[in-house]
């Protein structure tokens, strides 16, 4: 800058940001042809959709941002501008993009999981030929009961709920044996 009066009645802070941004705008200047070449056709039809959209977000919020800048710099209010309502259509878009994006994270199936207390009510109700001692096993594995025990014919006893399954197994292979 040149050193007398025009110097002095400009503040030092907007200097500073003057700057700064004359600095930024030597960044985008050397990095802005590079952006651009990703927004040729072929290069954007040889991406996976999901990118492809993430790609022309970017670019699109990348124009608008900009014409805000020089609306900005030469005066105008970019809030009674048309570009108000552009950037906000692209945050709704944005918004749409993300939650494609989590969706296409998310897996193709639910994991499945099972619930032991309805299976074995379910199992309960469908084996006729359970001794009252093992229906009442059945009772306490289905109300989740702590310590079981089964009597009867093939007896089985269970610590904890993750051994549930041996006691189905075990129904089944006494209802199996009766038939």
């Amino acid at each position: 800058m040149e050193s007398g009066p025009r110097e002095s009645m400009v503040p030092e802070p907007v200097l500073h940001s003057a700057k700064s941004t004359l600095l930024g705008l030597e960044a985008l200047r050397t990095q802005l042809p590079e952006f651009l070449s990703l927004a040729d056709p072929d290069v954007l039809a040889e991406l996976p959709p999901l990118p492809r959209a993430r790609a022309l977000l970017v670019l699109a919020k990348a124009a608008s941002t900009l014409l805000a800048v020089r609306l900005r710099c030469n005066g105008v209010d970019p809030d009674g501008h048309p570009i108000k309502s552009e950037l906000e259509r692209l945050s709704l878009y944005e918004g749409k993009l993300e939650r494609l994006v989590d969706l296409s994270k998310a897996p193709l199936r639910p994991s499945t999981t099972l619930n032991h207390q309805a299976a074995t009510r379910f199992i309960e109700h469908s084996l006729p030929d359970l001794t009252p001692d093992q229906r009442q096993s059945m009772r306490e594995l289905s109300r989740g009961g702590g310590q079981r025990a089964m009597r009867g014919r093939g007896s089985i006893s269970l610590a904890d709920d993750e051994d549930d399954h041996e006691v189905i197994k075990g129904l089944v292979e006494i209802s199996s044996d009766e038939d």
